[in-house]
């Protein structure tokens, strides 16, 4: 397994999860989650987060073991998880806004 979209869905079954309950338990639309599970759409760092605590894992858990994570992507998702909702939206945004 090899990329998030897949894993999120593996896990998510695996917690006996629907993608309704999940909308439910995390506020992100069943449809992007679907787009996210299916590799159509990329979540941002705020859903991805939603998503995850309501799983009730890591973010990190997402990722493959066999994946190498950079200490500085690990730095990013710690700083990330102490922000409030409104200040990860921002910074969402911004790393958005590099990417077009």
């Amino acid at each position: 397994m090899n990329n998030l979209g897949e894993r999120l869905r593996a896990i998510r079954l695996e917690k006996g999860i629907s993608s309704n309950q999940l909308e439910h338990l995390s506020g992100v639309s069943q449809s992007s989650i679907s787009k996210i599970e299916s590799s159509i759409h990329s979540p941002s760092i705020e859903n991805l987060l939603k998503i995850c605590e309501a799983l009730e894992i890591s973010i990190i858990d997402l990722f493959d073991d066999n994946e190498e994570i950079s200490s500085d992507l690990l730095n990013l998702i710690n700083t990330a998880k102490k922000l409030s909702t409104h200040q990860r939206k921002k910074v969402t945004e911004m790393i958005e806004s590099f990417l077009k």
